[in-house]
């Protein structure tokens, strides 16, 4: 875990400054240039598949539970070398922007899956969730394998567990709306913080 939170700290020195550069919650206009969107086209994809799965204190959590709320959804494993906890710590980063914003947990969840149930128990996900600062709001869920498996093929995250014993898996995430409804998939590569802060603001102007 040493590792883990080497990392974190690296990276959070490196993109803490930016995410915190552009529109806050309340409005405003970005920089000329930006590539980021204030305005984002999210287009509804499909209804989100509901799950029971349970935290890292034992207790049963239904997607369900946090309708009203805009869900941020996101698929890793603790063990992970590289782009679970790159992907974790810009989710990190991520939470606190909207804590500064008063988003999480009133008005936004972050949610992360492991897809490692054989080796991801509780006391492993509650570590890593530690090393990245974690707070109220973003939950760290997992279930036996014959449970996890259909969620993780709800949400096509398939796993090839390789000779060396990692594990390859898209690593997506799921922005889904108070109703419910995935409105936008990102992978590693497209996952920008600064922008799923626009995103989520957006759908919360959109909740009636």
């Amino acid at each position: 875990m040493r590792g883990v939170a080497l990392l974190t700290a690296i990276v959070l020195a490196a993109v803490a400054s930016p995410a915190g550069s552009h529109e806050s919650a309340g409005g405003g206009r970005l920089p000329p240039g930006s590539p980021l969107s204030a305005n984002p086209n999210l287009s509804v994809i499909r209804a989100a598949p509901d799950f029971t799965l349970v935290d890292v204190e034992g207790r049963a959590v239904r997607l369900a539970e946090w309708r009203g709320r805009v869900v941020l959804l996101a698929f890793i494993y603790t063990s992970c070398p590289a782009a679970c906890p790159l992907l974790t710590q810009r989710m990190a980063v991520l939470q606190q922007r909207l804590l500064a914003e008063r988003l999480l947990p009133a008005r936004v969840a972050l949610v992360s899956i492991t897809v490692d149930p054989q080796r991801d128990f509780a006391p492993a996900l509650a570590r890593y969730a530690q090393a990245f600062g974690a707070r109220e709001g973003w939950r760290f869920l997992r279930e036996s394998p014959d449970r996890l498996a259909p969620v993780l093929a709800a949400y096509d995250e398939w796993t090839t567990r390789t000779p060396g014993g990692e594990i390859d898996h898209p690593a997506r995430l799921h922005l889904i709306d108070a109703q419910g409804r995935v409105r936008e998939i990102y992978n590693l590569e497209r996952f920008d913080e600064r922008q799923a802060f626009l995103d989520i603001v957006s759908l919360l102007r959109a909740t009636p």
